[in-house]
């Protein structure tokens, strides 16, 4: 049953179905028979075969009625019936778990069940269940859970309480996108009162205060129709967040016409209007009219800096972006912006090919402004670039400044190796060496130190191990930790740390566990880390609960448990190392092994440089979301995962839900991985960018590089994907520390 379990979580559903089949046949215990079943019709869902796990979810409700799989049976059967669109069933099935007993969870499958009631055309139903929820206290301020109550009500035709609730929430909410959700909703209950004009003051409440909201713009389509009279800005910035741009435009140019004495605000929209709609020289005369009729206005710094952006990034007209960087900056020195400009100068004239301004102006925002908190930054990419143009004299003096000037070991190291880097250049191999031996002892672990090392030794970037192993017992491992948790912290010596202690108790633990249960794993991790964050100042609770995390699955929230005993032991990231093994083992872990070599053998990767892609991307966290849209252990986009799962041909039936299963995530993210190392020649500080940036953006950043991958790295745009490599490399750094071999 454990193998089994453990392959429905990662997606080998083949496994895991023989896995429950053989339980099923090898014992007579009803309730490992049951819990089989139920595991087998959990392997059909996931499989897509949602008719064969309803009957086989059936079966398990009417052959082991008295078992608590029976009892799960129904709340999958619920969850069946929702995916087949039929919310009534789907509601009774629910109704009937819930009705088997309390859980931890019963609120939020109270709110889960209202829903289904709405679904189905019974607000009575839902009325109930939410009030259910509400009576939890975790729920009984849920500003949204009230107004789908309120929703309810106005769906039974109570508008009493439905106003009530909408209401209260504005009252009591400070979000604006809320404000104008209940203020639209009310204004929908008062018109079915009867009473437009109080529908008509909360559609313009929205409107003049939360034009952001797309709430908002809806109450001022019911304004229009209703010929009331709204402020004209005000119109014109609701469609203007409602992206009807083209309106916007029209609007705004009406108000500026009609209103002589106006601020910025409507050039600075209507500027963004029409680049939205590429009228780009129409909206570089609103930046203009903004900066020359409206200075200090807080628009006023703004239109300069996106009128720079638009000149270099649509109308690929860079010497005048820069240009009007530099204008600001001639016109406005002291201006306590004026050093963010002149930076951003640098980087347009960098972005065009001319290098020896670029280096100028980088140069030049040290000297002139040398208290901005860019200006290291500004001479280390002067340096940079004078590289870049083979000034490797002035590269070197412009790199020794920043050595000296580092505040930071990073910086130092960085500062260093590039010294060594100019020395090379100008044919100072010996001075070169000496330099990068003092590099690589500034910041052990660090990138830069690390980096060091492979020039000094002749060695590839990600330099991998020849022998490794990869084998680690925790177990084994835990005593030493114990005992050092007990020396470091002052713990009682009979204080015991093998079990879960008064975690069991845990509101959050016990809500998680049966989440997790019911494999509803991003609520289960929510509370989780809920718990994680509250015991971060009690080293032995969090210890405890790295141990159930790690039973569990949750291994992201394990490596920051265990970091966070550490960083409560006063331990930086060089000393943890010295650490008992044990928690570098869980913060560094082979997590998913079989499945990681196996797809590093496919394609040709290094397993740790692998595992350290993984720990970057998602911390191991195989159901991980990004706000890009991200999903599972290597973070694909799901158009990069159709596209993979196509030309693999694999898996059968392929969604986008499949990329949540590890099996499957973690073989279509190598291979695309892969697709790139070898679109850029094996190069792997080009591969990487191309995962995290594009294949585009890396391929301009290499040809700009001539295939020096130190180059590379810092010509990179993205500061995310500089630091993204950097993170990588210092990742396969400490897993080569831990599993590399003598032969």
């Amino acid at each position: 049953m454990d193998q089994a379990d453990r392959a429905l979580f990662l997606g080998q559903n083949d496994l895991a179905e023989s896995e429950y089949q053989s339980a099923y046949a090898q014992s007579s215990d009803p309730q490992i028979q049951a819990a089989a079943q139920l595991g087998t019709a959990r392997v059909q869902m996931q499989r897509g075969e949602t008719d064969l796990a309803v009957s086989t979810l059936q079966q398990v409700g009417t052959q082991f009625s008295d078992t608590e799989a029976a009892r799960e049976a129904n709340y999958f059967l619920a969850q069946a019936a929702k995916g087949n669109d039929d919310p009534a069933k789907a509601a009774a099935y629910l109704e009937a778990f819930l009705a088997a007993g309390s859980t931890p969870i019963d609120a939020y499958l109270q709110i889960e069940l209202g829903d289904l009631y709405m679904d189905a055309g019974n607000p009575g139903g839902a009325v109930k269940a939410y009030e259910s929820a509400l009576q939890d206290s975790e729920y009984a301020n849920d500003e949204d859970l009230k107004i789908k109550q309120g929703r309810a009500y106005a769906a039974m035709q109570d508008y009493t309480n439905a106003l009530r609730l909408y209401l209260g929430v504005y009252d009591a909410t400070g979000n604006e996108f809320t404000k104008a959700e209940v203020n639209l909703l009310a204004g929908q209950v008062y018109l079915a009162l009867g009473i437009p004009e109080q529908a008509n003051a909360r559609f313009l409440d929205s409107v003049n205060n939360y034009p952001r909201s797309y709430d908002s713009y809806s109450a001022l389509v019911a304004l229009v129709d209703a010929n009331v009279a709204v402020d004209p800005l005000n119109r014109a910035l609701v469609d203007y967040f409602a992206g009807q741009y083209g309106v916007a435009v029209d609007l705004f140019k009406t108000y500026l016409e009609s209103t002589p004495d106006h601020n910025g605000t409507a050039h600075y929209y209507r500027a963004l209007a029409l680049r939205s709609t590429d009228q780009y020289q129409q909206e570089i005369a609103e930046w203009d009219a903004l900066i020359k009729d409206h200075p200090g206005d807080r628009f006023w710094l703004e239109a300069w800096k996106e009128k720079a952006y638009t000149q270099w990034a649509y109308l690929d007209d860079y010497a005048a972006a820069a240009q009007t960087l530099l204008d600001f900056v001639q016109l406005y020195p002291d201006d306590s912006n004026a050093p963010e400009l002149l930076f951003e100068a640098g980087r347009i004239q960098e972005r065009y090919g001319r290098l020896t301004d670029a280096a100028a102006t980088w140069e030049r925002v040290f000297n002139d402004y040398p208290s901005y908190s860019g200006s290291y930054q500004a001479l280390f990419l002067a340096g940079v670039t004078q590289y870049r143009l083979k000034n490797y004299a002035q590269a070197e003096v412009l790199f020794q400044r920043t050595l000296v000037l580092g505040s930071s070991l990073s910086d130092q190291s960085a500062a260093s190796l590039w010294v060594g880097k100019a020395q090379l250049g100008e044919g100072q191999s010996d001075k070169a060496r000496q330099t990068w031996q003092q590099a690589a002892a500034m910041d052990p672990t660090g990138y830069y130190s690390e980096r060091a090392k492979e020039l000094l030794e002749g060695t590839p970037e990600f330099r991998p191990p020849q022998y490794y192993d990869l084998a680690y017992d925790l177990d084994l491992e835990r005593s030493d930790a114990e005992q050092w948790l007990r020396t470091t912290f002052n713990l009682a010596a009979d204080l015991d740390l093998s079990g879960l202690g008064d975690l069991a108790q845990n509101t959050s633990y016990q809500r998680g566990l049966y989440f997790w249960k019911l494999g509803l794993l991003n609520e289960s991790l929510a509370e989780f880390d809920n718990l994680r964050q509250a015991l971060q100042s009690d080293p032995a609770a969090t210890y405890r609960l790295t141990n159930e995390l790690l039973d569990l699955g949750f291994y992201r929230e394990a490596i920051l448990a265990s970091r966070q005993i550490l960083n409560l032991a006063n331990m930086d990231d060089a000393s943890t190392l010295d650490a008992p093994v044990f928690f570098n083992h869980i913060r560094f872990g082979v997590y998913f092994k079989d499945l990681v070599l196996s797809a590093a053998q496919e394609n040709n990767i290094h397993p740790l440089l692998l595992l350290s892609v993984i720990r970057q991307e998602s911390m191991f966290e195989g159901y991980a979301r990004s706000s890009a849209g991200a999903r599972g252990l290597m973070q694909l986009i799901p158009s990069t995962g159709a596209e993979i799962a196509t030309t693999m041909n694999w898996p059968a039936n392929y969604t986008d839900s499949d990329l949540d299963l590890p099996a499957v995530n973690l073989r279509l993210g190598a291979r695309y991985l892969a697709n790139q190392r070898d679109y850029f020649g094996g190069e792997l500080y080009a591969a990487l960018a191309a995962y995290n940036a594009g294949p585009g953006n890396a391929a301009i950043w290499w040809q700009l590089s001539d295939n020096d991958p130190d180059l590379f790295l810092e010509i990179i745009r993205y500061s995310e994907t500089q630091n993204y490599i950097r993170q990588i490399a210092e990742f396969m750094n400490i897993y080569r520390l831990l599993y590399e071999r003598a032969p």
